[in-house]
């Protein structure tokens, strides 16, 4: 049976690095992407709850969810989440339970769709659709519409609450712990020991996982992540689950909140460490940049060159996270 498993060592190794970090969070208040600070509490749990439903995989290899609103360009879950707030403006009542149980994919493909340089529709509108209506016929069933009744109790209670909705069954939890992190960074619930919590586990984080070395597959293993086959659901779980766990042993080592690690995490991931694009091979060409801006300065490398066993080896551009395209878990 294929395998992958932690180095500890490497965890280390990577702790020390982001001990010297100086990490600056996202309040996720930008107006393009989130409500207001000063908006109804209730109203932007709800924009949360639906939106982070539906954050997972937007675009194809050859279809990328990308294209401009207002002459600006955004891409992937940026275009996501501006679509989501261009909506979310025009009528907060849109991400009501009410509204959204009777959503349709025809709805949701008009609304998260752009028609600058070409006409771009996001990936499974109709999955979107079923999804939106699970969560809120469940929310109306059991939490009277308001996603805030959700957290009760412990983290083990958010997560089994959050569980029993298709949009969040994921076993690795990716969209908990993403909902979390947003609700908890709006201080629209309790923030909990740190140690208890997760990273929400993607593509982006698995990659940069894989290419540091502080998960190692077997021979059989790799051979599966690099064969660019679809891999079933099990073996993805499997996958993320050793991930998640070898950032918590960073996290842990290096006294880091794993919700503020993740912020660095995603960011590498869409704009440094990137599949087919790793700055510390190709160098860096971008003139906005995240991970500037969460860094204060990044000098066009990356932050764990120097741990990184990939750079060393010169195989960044072959290393690869395992491909999982059919999901709504991340």
């Amino acid at each position: 049976m294929a395998r992958i498993s932690i180095r500890r060592d490497k965890c280390s190794e990577l702790a020390s690095l982001v001990k010297r970090l100086n990490i600056e969070l996202d309040p996720f208040i930008d107006p393009r992407y989130y409500p207001p600070p000063d908006a109804d509490p209730s109203c932007v749990a709800q924009y949360f709850f639906f939106m982070v439903a539906i954050d997972h995989r937007t675009g194809t290899p050859s279809m990328p969810f990308e294209g401009y609103v207002d002459g600006e360009f955004y891409h992937g879950a940026d275009l996501l989440y501006r679509l989501g707030m261009l909506k979310y403006e025009e009528d907060p009542g849109f991400f009501s339970a009410r509204y959204m149980s009777r959503i349709t994919a025809e709805e949701v493909s008009s609304w998260l769709s752009v028609k600058e340089p070409r006409h771009v529709r996001v990936r499974d509108p109709e999955i979107r659709a079923m999804l939106l209506r699970d969560a809120a016929h469940r929310l109306l069933a059991q939490y009277l519409g308001n996603p805030l009744s959700i957290f009760k109790g412990d983290l083990r209670d958010w997560l089994r609450a959050l569980g029993s909705f298709l949009a969040y069954s994921d076993p690795v939890a990716k969209k908990s712990f993403l909902l979390i992190k947003f609700l908890e960074r709006r201080h629209l619930i309790s923030m909990i020991p740190a140690m208890e919590l997760h990273v929400p586990v993607d593509n982006h984080l698995t990659r940069i996982a894989l290419r540091l070395g502080i998960v190692m597959p077997d021979k059989e293993m790799w051979h599966i992540i690099l064969s660019g086959r679809e891999v079933p659901d099990e073996v993805d779980v499997m996958i993320r689950l050793v991930v998640r766990k070898a950032y918590f042993l960073v996290c842990e080592e290096a006294g880091i909140r794993p919700t503020y690690l993740d912020d660095l995490l995603w960011s590498l991931g869409r704009t440094c460490c990137t599949r087919e694009r790793p700055v510390c091979v190709l160098g860096c060409n971008r003139v906005k940049c995240s991970t500037k801006r969460i860094l204060g300065s990044c000098n066009g490398t990356c932050p764990f060159i120097n741990a990184c066993d990939a750079f060393r080896e010169h195989k960044a551009l072959k290393i690869v996270e395992h491909t999982k395209l059919n999901t709504w878990y991340y």
